[in-house]
């Protein structure tokens, strides 16, 4: 006969494995991919990403809780959701940037912006989970990748409204 704390924990690992913990729900929809975008790049330090709803959580025992228990996700879950967003991002920059079409040239140039912009929320999403060496190799093979694929777009970063580096927004959010 199982204890109470067997049980208990019997009960929980069939739960997790019902639910799954790995989550994939990427919209093909250029919009869902830019506000996917946007989400990322307002991420503060400390705050968690619920891919399975898609909002932030602080970091905190309820927010372990919650994310362990409740509504299960994980580092990893946002870590593919941060790699699956950029890597369309860029497929849909491609496209953006070879269309003769005006709204699609105006559409490049908020998405070079975004980019740029993503690389400060997954900055902070590395400072939230720190202790975790691969989690924050993971971040910053990403945004080496980001920073070295917007290189070939400088010219055109430097021409947006924002005015901004992607060394500079670097900067920027280390001194924050």
């Amino acid at each position: 006969m199982l204890s109470t704390p067997q049980l208990a924990s019997f009960a929980i690992n069939i739960l997790k494995e019902s639910c799954g913990n790995n989550v994939n729900r990427m919209d093909n929809s250029n919009q869902e991919i830019i506000s996917r975008l946007k989400f990322i790049g307002q991420l503060k330090k400390g705050e968690k990403i619920n891919t399975r709803h898609m909002y932030v959580q602080p970091d905190g025992i309820s927010t372990t809780f919650s994310r362990t228990f409740m509504y299960q996700d994980n580092r990893g879950n946002a870590l593919n959701f941060c790699q699956d967003t950029i890597t369309r991002s860029f497929e849909l920059l491609i496209s953006f940037e070879r269309s003769d079409n005006h709204c699609d040239k105006v559409l490049f140039s908020h998405l070079l912006t975004d980019l740029q912009q993503s690389t400060v929320g997954l900055n902070n999403l590395k400072f939230t989970y720190i202790t975790d060496t691969k989690f924050c190799c993971d971040m910053d093979t990403l945004l080496q990748s980001i920073n070295a694929r917007l290189d070939r777009y400088a010219t055109n970063l430097e021409k947006n409204d924002v005015g901004l580096n992607v060394t500079e927004i670097t900067k920027k959010n280390d001194k924050k």
